[in-house]
């Protein structure tokens, strides 16, 4: 048991390996390209969604479903942006206090922000659901119908994505 690597392409290798200690990471510059667009295709998939999803509430349950759905799916992206700026700051801070020193395993002082809005956003989840509880006049259930709006959109990139390999490699 232990790290070994693949060392062949079909096991998922781009270069041959030269031991345990050198994995392949080298990403092809035609998907750092496609990766780069991934949260502004993101962002669009979710205002798209979302203008899309507080129409058939509206239609399906009135405004106060419309409100709920509208209030979910804000709350959804709020969250999504929040949790892409955290993991890139402690990621960063992950990768800059390891090229400091190679032996350290923590993060610096600098990402106790990133680590806090990680956690805010699920309190500000718990705030607006107990809020809308609280208050019958919006709809709860479409407020958790919006509240996957990140998800269904992180769906529908994850298709992109995978619709875009077998494209190319036809």
């Amino acid at each position: 048991m232990g790290d070994e690597t693949p060392s062949s392409p079909e096991a998922g290798s781009t270069t041959p390996s030269a031991g345990p200690e050198t994995p392949a990471t080298e990403i092809p510059p035609e998907e750092l390209v496609l990766l780069a667009g991934t949260e502004r295709r993101v962002a669009r998939v979710m205002v798209v969604m979302g203008v899309m999803g507080v129409a058939a509430c509206w239609w399906w349950g009135g405004a106060s479903w419309a409100v709920g759905f509208g209030v979910g799916a804000t709350v959804s992206a709020l969250s999504l942006q929040w949790m892409t700026t955290s993991v890139n700051v402690l990621a960063n801070a992950i990768a800059t206090q390891t090229d400091k020193h190679p032996g350290a395993k923590r993060p610096g002082s600098g990402s106790t922000a990133a680590v806090f809005r990680f956690l805010f956003r699920y309190a500000l989840i718990a705030l607006a659901g107990y809020a809308i509880f609280s208050n019958s006049a919006i709809s709860l259930e479409a407020f958790f119908g919006g509240l996957f709006l990140s998800i269904a959109a992180l769906l529908v990139e994850a298709g992109f994505q995978i619709y875009y390999e077998l494209r190319k490699h036809r």
